[in-house]
């Protein structure tokens, strides 16, 4: 199968500039680049679709190559962004993308380009002359991405950043040879701004093309791979691996199969194997382990695989005390934390000092319904006390309302 049509099955394409060209690009093994932002040091799960992009290019025999913004990450892609981005300083930027060069390095395995070495020595009328001239301004305010902000205001750097990413495709075609540029679907207008400058500078036989991915969106149509706690990030210490887990994990059936083919490199007829076996019996959430554990493996490796299903299990089985000192408080990582200043309190003043209640009334209740547990212990009685003598490790002790709500206490 070809690469194309392997993008297709996956439901990843949304648009193409010129189906010649890619027929010829596919024949000779083009090369081809993918931009990533440094507007943070982490690059996170949204990201993470176009490094497998990148991946499988590169397992069909195309050369692939990853450009990181030392020089656009300066201004911000104003693309689907309703006001002007803050800027970052000069050594912020460079500080992010020595940490985003790693993981593309680690996950995709790309060359990576830096943008600002490209407008190394380039003064301020040097781009004027020898880009700004080469596209007119009547075609940049037809950009969906300008049109959308002028009744809101763009600025000149803003408004000028579609130049800059275009001469960045227009410079790798020449010195790299690169065929294609593939981006999100909101990155069309700045596509095919790189391929009218190709088509100036090198004429209309030139080999340019552009692919945009549908960006991945969730059922509700909100973007995945963000939480209730912000985004999904690949350096653990912002997501740690088993928060991942539990992200993945959490998917709703009517997204999983997508994710399957956006997100995994399982074949057409695993996964409509993966889907047959958890359609029989969905509530044992087959599917949604299979994704966790590629994507997990994928990113951060097989032991750190095996430690998100260990702590998955000790969590379902609620043997959390199972569990070491540190995995323990990874699997805890990210839920609403108590720091307790005392060694003792009654369940019910523990419950309303965690936040888990708004009064103590409502407490009892908690407790009479006996849906309040703490280290796998059914909590009864409103006068049982909690103190520190009994928490693991000496050190915690995590609540559970019901069956899903985790609340840590971490004692002095």
């Amino acid at each position: 199968m070809s690469i194309i049509n392997e993008l297709k099955w996956r439901g990843l394409i949304n648009n193409i500039t010129n189906q010649a060209k890619l027929e010829t690009f596919e024949k000779e093994k083009g090369a081809i680049y993918i931009g990533f932002d440094p507007s943070f040091d982490s690059l996170h799960l949204g990201n993470y679709n176009m490094l497998l992009i990148l991946k499988r290019f590169h397992q069909h025999g195309h050369k692939v190559f990853a450009l990181v913004g030392g020089a656009t990450g300066l201004i911000g892609d104003p693309s689907g962004k309703k006001i002007e981005r803050q800027v970052l300083p000069k050594a912020k930027v460079d500080q992010n993308i020595l940490k985003i060069k790693k993981q593309i390095q680690d996950i995709a395995g790309a060359t990576i380009i830096n943008n600002a070495d490209i407008y190394k020595g380039m003064s301020i009328f040097d781009f004027l002359r020898d880009i700004g001239k080469l596209i007119n301004v009547n075609y940049l305010l037809e950009k969906d991405t300008i049109k959308t902000r002028l009744e809101s205001g763009i600025s000149y750097a803003e408004f000028s950043y579609g130049l800059i990413q275009g001469y960045d495709f227009a410079w790798l075609y020449h010195h790299k040879k690169v065929l294609m540029q593939v981006g999100g679907s909101d990155q069309w207008g700045n596509i095919t701004t790189g391929i009218e400058m190709i088509r100036k500078l090198y004429g209309d036989d030139n080999q340019a093309c552009g692919l945009t991915i549908n960006l991945l969106t969730k059922s509700d149509g909100t973007k995945f791979g963000k939480s209730e706690s912000g985004a999904i990030y690949l350096e653990p210490k912002y997501t740690t691996p088993y928060q991942m887990y539990q992200f993945l994990f959490n998917q709703p059936d009517s997204d999983v199969e997508k994710l399957l083919k956006y997100l995994t490199f399982f074949t057409e007829n695993e996964i409509k194997n993966i889907m047959q076996e958890h359609n029989g019996a969905p509530a044992k959430h087959f599917a949604q382990k299979q994704l966790a554990n590629a994507i997990i493996k994928d990113i951060h490796g097989e032991a750190e695989l095996k430690k998100c299903i260990n702590i998955s299990e000790s969590l379902f089985a609620g043997d959390l005390a199972s569990l070491d000192h540190a995995t323990l408080l990874e699997a805890l990582k990210g839920t609403p934390t108590f720091h307790a200043d005392k060694d003792t309190y009654s369940v019910i003043d523990l419950l309303v000092a965690c936040n888990i209640v708004s009064s103590k009334s409502q407490g009892r209740q908690l407790v009479e319904s006996k849906a309040i547990y703490v280290n796998n212990e059914l909590i009864d009685k409103i006068d049982v006390p909690i103190n520190k003598k009994s928490a693991l490790n000496h050190h915690f002790s995590y609540i559970r309302k019901g069956k899903k709500n985790y609340y840590l206490v971490i004692w002095k």
